[in-house]
C-alpha cells in the first residue's frame, strides 16, 4: 500500500474539524493534568507524569480513529482509560528509547575516544552533579570545560563523522517508527514485532513518510507561534493526520480491539 501525504493531511484536517472543540478541550485538560502531577515530588511524580502522557496519547488515538470512522468522538470517548493499550504503548516506546539510547551512548563514547576527551567528559559529568548554583566560579569552570570538550570534538574530523553517522541512524530509525504508537495501540503487536513492522513497511516509503513528518512539524511550529495555545489544536490535528497515514499503510482494522474494549 502507498502513502499519499495530501490525503493524510486532508483526512486529518477533516477529522479534526468535525469536532474541534472536543479535541482542544481534551488537549487542554491533559496539559493541565500533566502540569499538576509534575508537582508530585520524587519518582512518584515521574510515574504520574508518564501515565498521564500515555493516557492522553491513547485518548487522542482513540478520538482520531473514531473520527476517521465517520463518527463524532465525544469528550467522554477521549478520557476513557484503557490499561492494556497504555501498557502496550509504554513498553513499545520504552524499547525504542533503549535502542536510541544505546546508539547515542555508543556514538558518544566513540567520539570521545577518538578525541581522547574521556577524562574531560567524566569531569564535566561529576561536576554537574555536585555543582552549587550559587557559586559563580564553579559555574564558570563548568562552562569552560564544556567549551573545551566542544572544541575538541569539532576539531576532529573523525569525531564529527561519527556524530553525523549517529544522527543519520537516529533520524532513520525515528522515521521508520513514526507509527509506533498506532501499531502498539491499534494493531497490538509485541514490542519487537512493533519495531520490525515499522521498519518493514515504512522503509519502502521512507522519504514520503519523512515528508509527512516535515509537514506535521510545520503545523506544530505554527501552533507554537500562536502564543503556544495553537498547540492545543495542532497536536490533535497531527495525531489525526498520523492516523490517516497509518490506515493507508497498515489498514483500517482495529486489530487490538481499542474501540471494542470500551
Amino acid at each position: 500500500m502507498s502513502l499519499s501525504v495530501g490525503t493524510a493531511l486532508q483526512d486529518g484536517w477533516s477529522t479534526f474539524r468535525r469536532t474541534p472543540w472536543t479535541f482542544v478541550f481534551f488537549a487542554l485538560f491533559a496539559f493541565v493534568l500533566s502540569t499538576l502531577v509534575d508537582y508530585i515530588p520524587g519518582f512518584a511524580g515521574i510515574i504520574a507524569t508518564t501515565l498521564v502522557d500515555l493516557w492522553a496519547t491513547v485518548g487522542l488515538i482513540r478520538g482520531a480513529w473514531l473520527g476517521l470512522n465517520g463518527q463524532r468522538p465525544s469528550f467522554g470517548d477521549l478520557i476513557k482509560i484503557n490499561g492494556p493499550a497504555i501498557w502496550r504503548l509504554f513498553s513499545r516506546q520504552f524499547l525504542l528509547t533503549v535502542l536510541l539510547g544505546v546508539i547515542s551512548a555508543t556514538v558518544g563514547i566513540l567520539a570521545l575516544k577518538v578525541t581522547d576527551a574521556g577524562e574531560l567528559a567524566q569531569s564535566i559529568y561529576w561536576r554537574m552533579h555536585i555543582i552549587d548554583p550559587s557559586k559563580s566560579e564553579a559555574i564558570n569552570l563548568l562552562i569552560l570545560e564544556i567549551q573545551d570538550l566542544a572544541f575538541a570534538v569539532v576539531s576532529s574530523p573523525v569525531a564529527i563523522l561519527i556524530l553525523l553517522i549517529g544522527a543519520v541512524m537516529a533520524i532513520y530509525i525515528q522515521v521508520n517508527q513514526t507509527f509506533l504508537g498506532f501499531l502498539a495501540v491499534v494493531k497490538g503487536l509485541g514490542p519487537i514485532s512493533t519495531l520490525r513492522e515499522g521498519f518493514r513497511t515504512v522503509n519502502r516509503q521512507w522519504w514520503t513518510v519523512l515528508g509527512l513528518l516535515v509537514m506535521q512539524l510545520l503545523i506544530l511550529l505554527l501552533g507554537l507561534i500562536a502564543f503556544g495555545f495553537g498547540l492545543l489544536a495542532a497536536i490533535p490535528m497531527v495525531v489525526c493526520i498520523t492516523a490517516s497515514a497509518y490506515r493507508q499503510l497498515f489498514g483500517q482494522e482495529d486489530q487490538a480491539g481499542l474501540l471494542r474494549a470500551e
